[in-house]
């Protein structure tokens, strides 16, 4: 398990968890920009509940391993959804052109 600090507080959750929100904390600075995350996470009183996160770019997170009496917290459908997210703000790749020029009429090249 690990505690995310964030802003003045702190929340437990599973490992995946934990290091996918910060993953996506630090694609969003990448890219200026900010969302609102609803996470899983051990609840003061012990419980699984739902915590509300905003991220952006100015957001200071912190994951560490704290020890844990209960279950693993886990997620799948959250950690992937948010790593697809986190795959959507990464770095662009150049796409395969298959038309490029030949088809434009009256083109001046020096405007390129």
């Amino acid at each position: 398990m690990k505690r995310i600090h964030y802003a003045s507080g702190s929340v437990l959750t599973g490992d995946a968890i934990a290091d996918v929100l910060v993953k996506y904390a630090a694609a969003l600075a990448l890219n200026a920009a900010a969302a609102e995350v609803r996470a899983p996470a051990i609840l003061e009183s012990g419980e699984v509940g739902e915590i509300v996160m905003l991220l952006g770019p100015a957001s200071q997170i912190l994951a560490e391993t704290e020890r844990f009496d209960g279950p693993e917290l886990r997620d799948d459908d959250f950690v992937n959804g948010l790593g697809e997210r986190v795959a959507a703000l990464g770095p662009r790749r150049a796409a395969y052109v298959t038309l490029g020029t030949e088809g434009v009429d009256d083109l001046d090249m020096d405007l390129l």
